[in-house]
């Protein structure tokens, strides 16, 4: 499920004959971007689409962007779609998703965590505006650390916590699911882990193929 269900369902809807998967940051595990497009080029691939599984438009989304720009010139065509979190629009889109997916129980707040950065603090904002104007204000988002601070200053007890992260890697498990939940332990709260990734909403995978759609029209 997730990002593997994500990678078949924009395969099929943009025809791809070759499906690669690239890391664009984090851990130096598999292929850099850089290099399978290096490898996409040598192999005789003409017309190529990126699709990130970034939640935002931050510094891993950028450095995306210099790789394609970078190694536009060996191919006919060579696009980049969006992030998630693109446009006011998106913001709506992901806040109903979530609320779906994590309704409300009373006394309880749920957090959802994401990268850290400026850029991921203006996103994370302005989807946390769109919980609140369905009525969500016990859904806080946020990077772990700033995140923890105003955990403090709720009045819940109980926690759910979960990855704001489109894969359930490294990151999501180690920093959210374990560091970050012991922390919340250690300050008194009753943790319960939400492990999903976004990409495991049908919802949220719909609109990142929706996303690669409009960027090939």
């Amino acid at each position: 499920m997730g990002v593997a269900a994500l990678a078949d369902e924009l395969a099929a809807t943009v025809g791809a004959g070759t499906v690669a998967r690239a890391r664009t940051g984090g851990r130096p595990v598999g292929a850099s971007l850089p290099d399978v497009l290096s490898d996409l080029r040598r192999s005789g691939s003409r017309r190529v689409l990126v699709a990130t599984t970034h939640v935002a438009d931050g510094r891993l989304q950028r450095a995306a962007a210099d790789a394609v720009s970078a190694a536009a010139p060996g191919f006919d065509e060579l696009r980049l779609a969006p992030p998630l979190l693109a446009d006011e629009r998106d913001h709506a889109a992901v806040a109903a998703a979530l609320d779906e997916a994590l309704p409300p129980t009373p006394g309880r707040v749920v957090a959802l965590a994401g990268h850290r950065g400026p850029e991921c603090a203006a996103a994370f904002a302005q989807l946390e505006a769109a919980l609140r104007a369905r009525g969500r204000s016990d859904v806080l988002v946020g990077a772990p650390d700033p995140l923890r601070s105003r955990l403090r200053e709720r009045p819940e007890r109980a926690v759910l916590l979960g990855p704001l992260l489109m894969a359930l890697g490294h990151h999501a498990r180690h920093d959210v699911l374990e560091g970050l939940a012991a922390r919340l332990a250690a300050d008194g709260l009753a943790v319960t882990p939400w492990p999903h990734s976004l990409a495991d909403l049908p919802t949220i995978r719909a609109l990142v193929v929706a996303h690669a759609r409009k960027e090939l029209t």
